[in-house]
This record gives C-alpha cells, sequence and structure tokens, in this order.
C-alpha cells in the first residue's frame, strides 16, 4: 500500500490524472485538420489552410494514384474456339466398333474393362462442353455394342 491505498486504487488515481492533463492539452490546441483513419500523417487534409481543397496535394496525388487505367482503344480480340479432339469426331458406329475391336473371345471381364477404357476417354462429363454432344453418340454406340457383345456372350454360354 503506498500512502494509505492499494497498489491498484493508485493506478486509478494516476490514470484519471493523466487523462485530465491530456484533455486540458487539448482543449488550448487548435486543431490541426481532419486524419483519414488508417492513414498516415501524409493524408491529412488541412481544413484550417488558405489554400482551396482542390489543391491539397497530397489528397491529389492519393486520388490520382486510385485512378484505374483508361482501357485500350479498339475492341478485344475474342479467343478462338477449341478445336475437337481427333477421336471425338468419328460418331458412327463403325468407327466406334473399330476402337472398341470387340472380338468372340472377349470375356465379360474383358468388355467391362474396354467400357471402362473408352468412357474414360469419351464420358460427356469428361469433355469440354461444346463437344459434349459427340461424345454422348459416341458413349451411346459404345454402350449398345459391349451390352450387344454381352449378350451374345451370355447366348453362347446358354448353349454351350
Amino acid at each position: 500500500m503506498l500512502f494509505g491505498q492499494s497498489v491498484f486504487q493508485s493506478v486509478v488515481e494516476r490514470l484519471k490524472q493523466e487523462k485530465e492533463e491530456r484533455d486540458e492539452s487539448l482543449d488550448q490546441r487548435p486543431p490541426a485538420g481532419h486524419r483519414i483513419a488508417g492513414f498516415s500523417s501524409g493524408f491529412v487534409i488541412d481544413t484550417h489552410s488558405e489554400a482551396p481543397p482542390e489543391k491539397n496535394g497530397n489528397l491529389d496525388a492519393y486520388f490520382a494514384f486510385l485512378a484505374e487505367p483508361a482501357p485500350p482503344p479498339g475492341p478485344t480480340p475474342q479467343p478462338e474456339p477449341e478445336a475437337m479432339p481427333a477421336h471425338l469426331e468419328k460418331t458412327s458406329l463403325a468407327d466406334v466398333s473399330a476402337e472398341l475391336a470387340i472380338q468372340d473371345t472377349d470375356t465379360a471381364a474383358t468388355l467391362a474393362e474396354k467400357r471402362r477404357a473408352f468412357a474414360r476417354l469419351n464420358h460427356p462429363d469428361r469433355v469440354k462442353p461444346q463437344f459434349r454432344h459427340n461424345a454422348t453418340q459416341r458413349m451411346t454406340a459404345a454402350n449398345l455394342l459391349i451390352d450387344q457383345a454381352i449378350r451374345m456372350l451370355r447366348t453362347r454360354e446358354h448353349f454351350r
């Protein structure tokens, strides 16, 4: 205890005294200007200056820095459309059949593997939107051919 007060009480009294001293000193000084929150003193707007507001160099420099550059003259070039991959252009049943190369010796497992491998390259969800129509046609043809081969395989096994 200092002079009959606890440490906490003496700290509170000292803070009150410092606040009163600060308030008195602020009352005696004229305000320097308005500050923009978050900026250094280089961006103080001087409201007591004799110069008109548009002559405030620091503020003008700041706003000039923020100005967006002018857009380039003329129309902006459009990117060229992407070319369709060569394998997606072949949508006929004969082309897909030749690509799958289904043989009499294929089993259900090999046909399932061929279906998965074909889908990895040709599934409509795996190609760009502008090529989905062709990919859908190719997948439809491949599924038709593989399903037909599986039916024929079951028929052969049934008659053995």
